[in-house]
């Protein structure tokens, strides 16, 4: 009883080797009582996408095209297909993807409760030669379906113990058509791809929706892993992507879009005006909460998992006889005090991995550091402890980096870092010294029995604790992140500490 009906959409921008067989496969695990339409938007595709499957066999499997002349682009190939769209709810899928038996129930199930509830697929791998998924976790790990923002206007894959999806990825999601159009749909000035699904995301939570996943809904993906066969063949504009981005930081983060702009790939728009107004004109009369209020409610994310943090210092070698005052004077002479930095990354979110090294600490500056020198030398606490406290591990400031502290070996000559995961327990810390609380060992993995240390004067390697040299923290200060926070949510947070 009171079954909604979806209409899937699917942009299909030259997807000439994939947009038949997501179109098949979605109509036979779809129930036909349930299934409105596939809505497949043919974004200029040359040649048009109905030469390979006929309007009349393609309508066979529930499909109605609908066709631009001229390439509007991801976003807006999507928005053309909503407006197509006349079931009650909205679909939204890659044109190359396979779903698994029942991905449909819960998306019918959850919306039917909530009208402003969104729905978020597990989404796993799919082989389009083999057309089958494959590499599905076992288990409660599952697949990947919830994302976090950072400050430079990107989107990383995360997991908790939540059903709550702070940020979607965009392509793949359920939503009501009802509240799709309530809060303003796409934005009609975004441009090919990127940026859309942050402004969705946080229009939906500021203004009253909310976004959760579904992890009994499987839908297998093709990645697009860098080979010809998945590469995308549609062309983006270029700073089109950027500048989307930063349009939807503007209009939601208020005083957090300064924060944005100190990240060198927005430079270009700092001091400059722009214009929003047909982001927040389209859902201006919801009576929306700020940027704050979103911060507060994921505090888990934000406040537990440092990724808004209250201190950045940078991590110093002590010297041989410990003193603050001789390792300021060696930064006069030949041998300047050393500090911890990622070897190749600046400030940005690259999903990969890098070393970490000693290098030059730095001197003090206006909030620890400046726009025009990124350097990823400043360090804080991250990723939530196994209680949900804040930190088990150390990551490097305005970026996605955190020293990999999970295997940690005696004898390693190098220290690495990864994509920081935010649930992953204790990882690397500092652990003050019983005799000095000012020093500090750097501790891997949560035994006590591995330290990252400083061998041979200049290079790092991993020890047993008792052997390890110390580390202070440096010209430690508060980052605008927090700055930021209303004096109210600082308290609040600020126990969360002690």
């Amino acid at each position: 009883d009171n079954k909604l009906t979806l209409s899937i959409v699917l942009p299909c921008g030259f997807e000439h080797d994939f947009f038949i067989r997501t179109a098949e496969s979605l109509f036979y695990e779809t129930p036909a009582e349930i299934l409105k339409e596939i809505v497949i938007v043919d974004d200029a595709s040359d040649p048009p996408l109905k030469d390979s499957w006929s309007e009349e066999a393609a309508a066979k499997f529930g499909v109605k095209y609908v066709r631009v002349d001229s390439p509007l682009g991801l976003i807006g190939a999507k928005d053309v297909g909503a407006r197509a769209a006349t079931g009650d709810v909205i679909v939204f899928f890659d044109c190359h993807v396979k779903p698994a038996e029942n991905y449909w129930v819960p998306y019918v199930k959850e919306i039917h409760e909530n009208y402003k509830r969104v729905v978020i697929p597990t989404i796993t791998n799919l082989n389009v030669d083999t057309w089958e998924e494959f590499g599905r976790p076992s288990g409660s790990a599952g697949g990947m379906s919830k994302c976090y923002l950072t400050f430079d206007a990107e989107f990383k894959w995360t997991t908790d113990d939540t059903p709550y999806v702070p940020i979607m990825s965009g392509g793949l999601l359920a939503i009501s058509r009802k509240w799709f159009f309530e809060t303003g749909g796409y934005d009609s000035t975004m441009k090919g791809w990127g940026g859309e699904n942050l402004d969705q995301s946080l229009r939906i939570w500021r203004c009253g929706g909310e976004i959760v996943t579904a992890p009994e809904s499987y839908v297998a993906h093709m990645w697009r892993d860098g080979t010809e066969k998945t590469k995308a063949k549609y062309k983006v504009g270029a700073g089109d992507a950027i500048k989307n981005r930063a349009r939807a930081m503007k209009a939601h983060l208020g005083d957090w879009y300064e924060k944005t702009l100190t990240f060198p790939s927005f430079k270009e728009w700092r001091g400059k005006d722009l214009d929003t107004s047909s982001i927040t004109d389209g859902f201006s009369d919801l009576h929306c909460e700020d940027f704050e209020w979103y911060l507060n409610r994921f505090k888990n994310i934000y406040r537990d998992a440092g990724v808004a943090p209250r201190e950045v210092f940078q991590i110093e070698a002590v010297t041989s006889d410990g003193s603050i005052e001789e390792s300021e004077k060696l930064n006069l002479h030949k041998s300047s005090a050393l500090c911890l930095e990622l070897k190749k990354s600046t400030w940005t979110n690259y999903g990969s991995g890098d070393e970490v090294v000693l290098k030059e600490c730095t001197g003090a500056t206006v909030r620890g550091a400046t726009a025009s020198e990124p350097k990823p030398i400043w360090w804080h606490g991250s990723n939530r402890r196994k209680d949900g406290s804040c930190c088990g591990g150390l990551r490097a400031w305005n970026t996605d980096q955190c020293i990999d502290g999970r295997n940690p070996q005696h004898g390693a000559a190098k220290l690495a870092s990864h994509t920081c995961d935010l649930d992953l327990g204790l990882e690397a810390f500092l652990q003050p010294s019983d005799d000095d609380k000012e020093e500090f060992s750097l501790e891997l993995g949560g035994t006590g029995h591995h330290c990252v240390s400083v061998v041979g004067g200049s290079s790092l390697g991993i020890v047993a604790c008792a052997d390890a040299s110390k580390w202070r923290k440096r010209y430690a200060f508060t980052p605008m992140e927090y700055e930021l926070l209303s004096s109210d949510y600082k308290n609040d947070w600020a126990r969360a500490y002690l």
